[in-house]
C-alpha cells in the first residue's frame, strides 16, 4: 500500500467505489474532521454517522485496518505530528463569540503555562551565550522559520552579525562550516519538524557550537543536541497551533539580550537607526 493509502483519508479514496452506502455516509463524516477518530469510540462515531456499530467495525476493515482502535492509534500520531487536518474540531452551530472567548482562553493559558515553566537559570544562561557571542545564527525550517524570523528581526538591531538559516539556493554546509565555540545558534524546531533540523544540529553538536533549542512541549529528538531548551506551549482551540506564548517568549529573550549587552547594543542600534534616516527607508 502507497504511503498516500497508509493515511485514513488515502485509504477512504483508495477504497471509495467499494463502500456501501452507509459506509461512505460514516466516511464523508470523518474526511470532514479526521481528527474525531482520536476522540471518539466506535460506538460515538456510529452515532454522529448515523450508522450502526458493525458498520463502523466492516468500514475499517474494508479500508485494511486491524481494528477500529488500529485506526484510532494512527489518528493520535497524526493529531501528535500537528497536522491541521486532524487537530480542526468538527463542524459546530456555536455563536462566534463563544469561539473566539474559547480561543482567548486557550491563547491565555499557552502564555502563562509557556512563561510558569521557563527556567530561569537556563534562560540567563542562554541570554548571556547570545550576547557575548561572535556570531548568532537562527535557524528554522516550515512555519518554524516564521518564528526563527521574529528573532532575526529583533536580534539584527542590536547584534553586529546575525544571520537566518537556511536561505534560498544555499546549502547549510556553506555556512555551518564557519561556526565554532564563539557562536551560537539558536534552533527553532515546532512539531512537523523536518529531518534537516535534528541533522544540522548534529553536525552543529560536533563541532561544539552552543545551541539554544525553542520548540513545542512534545520537543522531540533534536533537543538532545542542544545546550538550553525552551518549551513552549502550542495546543489551540481551533485547527492551527498558536503562536501566542513562541512570540513572548522569544521577544522576552530578544530584550533580555539587549539587556545584557547595555551599551553596545545601545551604541549599534543607534547607528542602524542614523543609518535609516540617512536612507530615508523608514516613514
Amino acid at each position: 500500500m502507497s504511503a498516500k493509502a497508509a493515511t485514513l483519508e488515502g485509504r477512504i479514496q483508495q477504497h471509495w467505489d467499494q463502500l456501501s452506502s452507509h459506509e461512505q455516509r460514516l466516511a464523508d463524516v470523518l474526511l470532514a474532521a479526521p481528527g474525531q477518530l482520536a476522540m471518539n469510540t466506535a460506538t460515538e462515531l456510529a452515532q454522529s454517522a448515523g450508522v450502526s456499530k458493525a458498520t463502523t467495525t466492516r468500514f475499517f476493515r474494508h479500508l485494511g485496518y486491524e481494528s477500529y482502535e488500529a485506526a484510532r492509534r494512527q489518528a493520535r500520531e497524526m493529531q501528535s505530528s500537528g497536522s491541521p487536518l486532524y487537530l480542526q474540531a468538527v463542524p459546530t452551530a456555536s455563536p462566534l463569540a463563544s469561539i473566539m472567548q474559547q480561543h482567548l482562553e486557550k491563547e491565555i493559558a499557552n502564555l502563562v503555562n509557556s512563561y510558569r515553566t521557563l527556567d530561569s537559570e537556563q534562560l540567563q544562561q542562554a541570554v548571556s551565550a547570545i550576547a557575548q557571542s561572535r556570531r548568532v545564527v537562527v535557524m528554522g525550517w516550515r512555519h518554524s522559520q516564521t518564528i526563527a524570523q521574529l528573532i532575526y528581526r529583533d536580534l539584527v538591531h542590536i547584534h553586529p552579525d546575525v544571520r537566518l538559516l537556511p536561505r534560498p539556493g544555499d546549502s547549510l554546509a556553506e555556512h555551518l562550516a564557519a561556526l565554532n565555540q564563539q557562536d551560537v545558534v539558536i534552533c527553532v524546531g515546532l512539531r512537523r519538524r523536518m529531518p534537516a533540523l535534528e541533522a544540522a544540529m548534529n553536525a552543529l553538536a560536533e563541532r561544539n557550537v552552543p545551541m539554544l533549542y525553542i520548540a513545542d512541549v512534545l520537543s522531540g529528538k533534536p533537543a538532545r543536541h542542544a545546550q538550553w531548551v525552551v518549551r513552549c506551549h502550542t495546543d489551540s482551540s481551533l485547527m492551527f497551533d498558536s503562536t501566542a506564548a513562541l512570540s513572548g517568549v522569544c521577544n522576552l529573550l530578544c530584550s533580555l539580550v539587549a539587556r545584557q549587552m547595555g551599551k553596545t547594543s545601545n551604541d549599534y542600534l543607534a547607528q542602524v537607526e542614523a543609518l535609516h534616516q540617512s536612507l530615508d527607508e523608514l516613514e
